[in-house]
């Protein structure tokens, strides 16, 4: 009985165990955090486009280049022109912005992130 009395505690061991776990936790977090905060701008900036008045009347060619412009401004260069699908369906106009992000974490290891947002415009 005297001998469960001294097993109290974590080991040196285990406590190493533990940090290493919890230092890679961060790691990939630090990696894949900017590429979620880049999406909250990709999504503020779609719902921009479609608070904007008379936005759904401009050509398409007009509002690809007010998302690129707005995306350029905020510093985000992995989604492109090819990554904006916009389609003419009456008087409505629906905006598609599908993506994929890469980050490598180690070796061979790597996070793959997919992301797409929509908006609908409505010609007023």
């Amino acid at each position: 009985m005297q001998s469960l009395q001294k097993q109290k505690g974590l080991t040196a061991i285990s406590i190493l165990v533990i940090l290493i776990v919890a230092g890679f936790l961060v790691y990939v977090g630090i990696k894949i955090a900017p590429v979620y905060i880049d999406h909250y701008a990709i999504k503020s900036t779609l719902q921009t486009v479609k608070n904007e008045p008379l936005a759904a009347r401009k050509s398409k060619r007009d509002i690809r280049d007010m998302i690129t412009k707005r995306l350029y401004i905020n510093n985000i260069r992995h989604v492109n022109r090819d990554h904006i699908k916009i389609e003419r369906a009456g008087k409505t106009t629906k905006i598609n912005v599908a993506y994929e992000e890469r980050r490598h974490i180690a070796f061979n290891l790597a996070v793959v992130m997919t992301f797409a947002e929509s908006v609908e415009l409505s010609a007023n």
